[in-house]
Order: C-alpha cells, then structure tokens, then sequence
C-alpha cells in the first residue's frame, strides 16, 4: 500500500557518517531534510559490530569541532603523534611526528562505533526526519524544481518530493544506479581484515604502515592501549587467516609486524572487508548530488577515505547554506568543481600505494626503498607529505557561524510546516 507524499528540502540516503553529518548541518541550517536509512541507526556505541578505527586527519578534527560534534568524540579519540612507514624487505623508512611539524597531533583515531553513535543522536536535536529500515526503489525526472524519489519500507512505498537528493548510500549505490551515473570499478586482488590487538608496551601514540609483498598493513593507536589492525591481503590468504583461532592469526601478525611493541594478544573479534576502487563518471545529475563513498570508493591504505568524503561534505554543505535554492544545476556544478582535483589527487596516491608498492622483483624495491629514504631525510619534502597526511588543504571552514544567517534565510523563505516533512 503506497502511502502519501513527503515533501523536503533534501532528501539524504544513507546514514553513515557521511549522509549523517551532512543532514545535521543542513538540518541546523533550517533546511527540511529527510534521511532514508535501509538498517537502524545505533545509538548505543556497544551494539555496534563495526570494528573499524577512522584515523580523521586535523582537517576533519577541525570539521567537528566547527560543529561543535567534537567535544562528544574527544574522550574516544586516540592522538597520532608519530606515524611510522617501512617496507618489507628494505632499508628504507619514513618516520613523521606532530612535534616537527608544530602540532599537538597529526590526526586522531576515534572508533567507527563512536562517530555513528553521536551523529545518530545528533540527528534528532537537529530536526531531521528519520525514515528507518527503508529501501531505495526508484527516481523520477524533475519537475517544476523538485525530484521525486520511493522508498519502500515494512509499511509499503513511500514517495517523497525533494529539490536535492543526495546519494550516501554507500559503494554500491542504489540512488546512484537509479540517476544513471556510470562508475569506473576495479576490484583489488585483496580484502581487508579488521581487529583489536594489545600490545604488551604502549604504543604512546604512534601509528605503523608497513608495505608487504602481500598488501600494506598499519596498527592505528587506539584508547587502552589497544591498537586496530588493517591487514591487507589476497582473498585466499584472507580466507585462511579468518579460519584461524585469535591466538594463530596474531601469532602470523607477530610475525609480520615485529616485536617493536613487544607481544600482540587479540583484542576483539575480526571483521573483513571487500577492496575496490569506484569512481563515478559524475558527480551530479538532475537534482542529485554525490557524497563519500557513492562518489569514490578507496583502498584503505593511508587512511584517507572518510577524511576525502567529509570534505564532500564541507563543500556541499557550505554551497548549499549559500544558494536559495539548495538542488540548482549551478549550485551541484560549483560543488563538483571544487571537489575533482581532491579527488584525483587522493585516489591516484591511494591506488599507487595499494598496487605500486608490492613490487617485489628487479630494482623496483631498492628504488622505492631509496625513496623512501629521502623522503624521510629531506625536511620539507617530510613537512609536505604530513601536511597532505593530516588534511590541511583549504576546505570550508566555520560552518557552525554559518548556521544562524542560513536558518534566518530559511526562516524567510517559508521551510516550515508541509515542508518539513507533512504529507502533502
């Protein structure tokens, strides 16, 4: 049974932390925003099975606390103050710490489980209408500068009318494939497993990324001193290592790593991950917008997905906050303008060092190794990788002393009652 119309300003779909934070800060705004969410949000940290740890660089630390999101985040947050780079079979390193680059830390590790948490409680005291449990189904042509989308859920199809639609849905994006966006897709001969371990010295901070014949691995510091593992490797291998007791597989991590931090003990139960890239040919069509993950799926080496996708969000949230008109062609062109050069820059790096650094043959290891070791000696070119490491590159900055003059211009252009979310 289809219900009625909801009318919106924006309509987000996907509740991650990226469509999430994207629907507080227009919600705050005065914009009308509803969120399609296809599971249930988890407000309770505990119950949430992703293991993941997020590295948010300075630029997206500075992003939250703009918000005024950070402070809720800060007692999980793990400061990076050192971030350590080696390849097996090499010499070379490279080592990069908050104090030569003039900072109290080059990012902060904060729990997957954390940032879903506050933003899912953040969402409610921002105003934004919540549709659970939902599915994607369809979109339909703009008319008259709306666009109209269904979703359906355990009570039927419901329609929705919305001058912007943005797609947060994910990798495989139904909001995407329905506005007919093509995509460039390579599947990485590797997946990613995911896991807590304890080292028996603390870690003090320090981060490791370590380039094997077998993919990168890298040991995040984490509150407790516990540390989050991102182990790449081929699928079979990964296939094996998941069948193993927690003992065997930190047992073969050991080995890997090293004793630097002295014995691992398991620390958390494992999570596996599908590696790819997605690049989408557009980063708009017809009143839809792309965010995250639905826009440019990464390799997980360096760490750089979420902090690329919340400056999608920055970007797109601060044009918005500035047009009468949230889903204007102008508006989505001026947002992906500004957005490609990020984009090509990161995903080109990312692909190099999921795919460039496993050469194992010939003089390919001695001249990454050499490389690496000048980076690591030459001072401004070190300063230069941190300051691309943690974020810093111009991005829309202060949104929250943005959110008063953008509610008051709202307020002026009627977004209340039906629009809110009324049935029509």
């Amino acid at each position: 049974m289809a219900a009625g119309m909801l009318r919106s300003d924006v309509l987000v779909v996907g509740a991650g932390p990226v469509g999430a934070l994207l629907a507080c800060i227009l919600a705050r705004a005065g914009r009308s925003v509803l969120l399609a969410e296809r599971g249930r949000l988890r407000p309770d940290a505990g119950s949430n099975p992703d293991t993941r740890g997020y590295a948010l660089s300075a630029g997206s630390v500075t992003l939250f606390e703009d918000l005024g999101y950070w402070a809720a985040l800060k007692p999980f947050a793990t400061p990076i103050r050192e971030v350590h780079v080696s390849r097996q079979g090499t010499l070379g390193t490279v080592s990069m710490d908050a104090d030569s680059q003039g900072v109290s830390a080059l990012g902060q590790v904060v729990p997957a489980a954390r940032i879903d948490a506050v933003l899912a409680g953040e969402l409610a005291r921002a105003g934004v209408r919540l549709l659970e449990e939902t599915r994607f189904e369809s979109l339909a042509p703009a008319q008259r500068g709306r666009r109209q989308a269904v979703v359906a859920g355990a009570d039927g199809d419901q329609r929705i009318s919305a001058r912007l639609i943005v797609a947060a849905d994910g990798i495989r994006s139904a909001a995407r494939a329905a506005a007919g966006i093509d995509v460039l897709r390579r599947r990485y001969d590797a997946d990613a497993l995911v896991f807590d371990v304890r080292p028996a010295r603390a870690h003090q901070g320090r981060a490791f990324e370590r380039f094997t014949p077998e993919g990168p691995l890298a040991l995040l510091p984490q509150s407790d001193d516990r540390m989050n593992v991102i182990w790449v490797a081929p699928t079979d291998v990964c296939d094996r290592r998941q069948a193993l007791s927690e003992f065997e597989r930190v047992a073969e991590l050991q080995g890997h790593f090293g004793w630097r931090l002295g014995r691992l003990q398991a620390a958390g139960r494992v999570g596996r991950f599908l590696l790819e890239q997605v690049r989408a040919r557009s980063l708009y069509a017809e009143r839809l917008a792309l965010v995250g993950n639905v826009a440019h799926g990464l390799h997980p080496v360096a760490g750089q997905g979420l902090n690329l996708s919340l400056r999608d969000v920055a970007t797109l949230a601060a044009g918005i906050l500035r047009a009468d008109d949230p889903g204007a062609r102008e508006v989505l062109a001026a947002y992906a303008a500004a957005r490609e050069s990020d984009i090509d820059r990161v995903a080109a790096a990312t692909d190099f060092l999921a795919r460039g650094m496993l050469a194992d043959g010939g003089l390919m290891p001695h001249v990454l190794g050499a490389g690496m070791l000048a980076l690591d000696r030459l001072e401004p070119l070190r300063r230069f990788f941190a300051a691309q490491a943690m974020g810093l590159q111009p991005q829309p900055r202060h949104l929250l002393r943005a959110l008063p003059a953008a509610r008051k211009a709202a307020a002026r252009r009627g977004a209340t009652g039906r629009s809110r979310g009324a049935p029509a």
